[in-house]
């Protein structure tokens, strides 16, 4: 391409970024603000459902599940059946090391020992 068109393109493309820049500058408002508040500046929005959080929070006490409550038996049926004895958890076993595979033989050693050397060739 000529110089000329070249130089034309690059004055184009510089008179578009500078008047972006000048049109991003006057569009943008004076005073930043946060999402949610008005332009104007007006009276912040007031919930009429909100709740502190301190209400929100659970103790302990009610996060713990209540205990089950066993039914009552009558004497007789306790006394006819045991009660069933709970054998204990026996702990499991330590896991196995994985055994190394067995050292296997040197073949590139034999593969070296194997090579003839090259025949000597008279210097040229």
């Amino acid at each position: 391409m000529p110089r000329s068109v070249l130089r034309f393109v690059a004055v184009i493309l510089g008179l578009c970024a500078v008047g972006g820049f000048i049109l991003g500058v006057r569009g943008a408002p004076e005073r930043a603000r946060l999402p949610g508040e008005a332009a104007g500046g007006g009276a912040p929005i007031q919930a009429s459902d909100a709740q502190p959080l301190d209400d929100l929070v659970l103790t302990p006490s009610e996060l713990a599940p209540e205990p089950k409550k066993e039914e009552e038996k009558p004497a007789e049926e306790a006394e006819q059946a045991p009660a069933p004895v709970e054998k204990a958890p026996q702990p499991a076993p330590p896991p196995k090391a994985p055994t190394p595979p067995p050292p296997e033989e040197d073949r590139v050693g034999d593969l070296i020992d194997g090579l003839t050397p090259p025949p000597e060739q008279p210097p040229y």
